[in-house]
């Protein structure tokens, strides 16, 4: 007899694609990855008394070989667009070409598209249980991204979290172009649709940005916001935006809030730093049935911004981590 108390990783399948499915034992919240990309298709955790869903992803094989909305990729070594699908690099510039026959344009780097390593297992601590992914990159592989870099992604839940620790080291000889981001698609249980709902975005400046979303050069991308972005409710709010300059709590986290105004029940969609992007314009599992909230390391484009360098710029022998993910508020 199964101890349903106990953690547990099993495998699964997305059709013939290997999936990893992750049990917190002592809560029931299940979290099931697929090895290519190291993406999620689902994380289900307790809420008001059930196991609810709260993000929606790929349903089928030939649904993620479409990567229709990218849904919860991880977005490496950039985040979003390049201008011209191109970048420019210590002086060398290189053309992108896209990663995947579907996609609309060049957008979110590569790691999506390719299998990953499973590395270690964590389930002996009944207060959360986790997976561990590993991808490497090397000069070759891609002809416009000459670099070398070691990848790790560590899947955390618990009864109410799951938490996500993306990790690159640069492990060539010299500085690399590296960013990090994430496209996850949230849902609350009980709501057909994200329009009841209250979005709380901490941000005090907002990426402006072209008819191509990529940034506006200069000081032209940054348009000062004197307080928190708030939509209540989310009927006839239609965003594919970016806000920088995010405020955190007194914890120190950033937290992007989905929440029912009249309960504050729903979730906090966190992230140590960086950039949040709400794109409400997807139609998983139906027209506005799961809302975009992207934690990304830095702007679309950094690649390209002499005032986003440091935030992309690896040096040789150095390690980056960026950690993001959210909690369930049941009230």
């Amino acid at each position: 007899m199964t101890d349903n108390s106990v953690n547990s990783i099993s495998d699964g399948a997305l059709d013939a694609m290997p999936t990893k499915i992750l049990r917190h034992g002592a809560s029931g919240a299940q979290l099931e990855i697929a090895v290519c990309g190291a993406t999620p298709l689902t994380w289900k955790a307790p809420f008001r008394g059930e196991i609810g869903d709260f993000i929606t992803g790929f349903v089928s094989q030939a649904d993620f070989e479409t990567q229709a909305g990218m849904r919860n990729s991880l977005m490496f070594p950039f985040a979003n667009r390049l201008r011209n699908d191109q970048y420019t690099w210590d002086g060398v510039t290189h053309q992108v070409p896209k990663q995947c026959v579907n996609d609309p344009e060049v957008i979110h780097g590569f790691v999506r598209v390719n299998d990953w390593e499973v590395l270690e297992a964590e389930l002996d601590n009944p207060a959360f249980a986790a997976l561990s992914f590993g991808y490497t990159i090397r000069a070759g592989q891609y002809e416009w991204y000459p670099f070398d870099l070691d990848v790790t992604v560590r899947y955390e839940i618990t009864a109410t979290d799951f938490n996500v620790e993306l990790t690159y080291t640069n492990v060539g000889d010299v500085d690399a172009p590296a960013g990090a981001g994430w496209h996850p698609y949230w849902q609350i249980p009980g709501h057909a649709t994200f329009d009841d709902l209250e979005l709380r975005v901490p941000g005090r400046v907002q990426i402006m940005m072209d008819d191509k979303l990529v940034p506006l050069a200069g000081d032209a991308a940054y348009k000062p916001v004197d307080q928190d972005v708030v939509h209540n409710p989310l009927a006839g709010v239609d965003y594919d935006d970016a806000w920088d300059q995010l405020v955190p709590e007194s914890d120190g986290i950033i937290r992007t809030m989905l929440i029912e105004p009249q309960t504050g029940a729903g979730l906090a969609v966190w992230q140590e730093r960086g950039t949040v992007l709400v794109y409400t314009g997807g139609t998983f599992p139906r027209p506005r049935g799961a809302i975009a909230i992207e934690p990304v390391e830095s702007t679309t484009d950094a690649f390209n911004r002499p005032d986003r360098d440091s935030d992309v710029r690896l040096a040789p022998g150095t390690t980056r981590e960026f950690r993001f993910g959210a909690t369930v508020l049941d009230k």
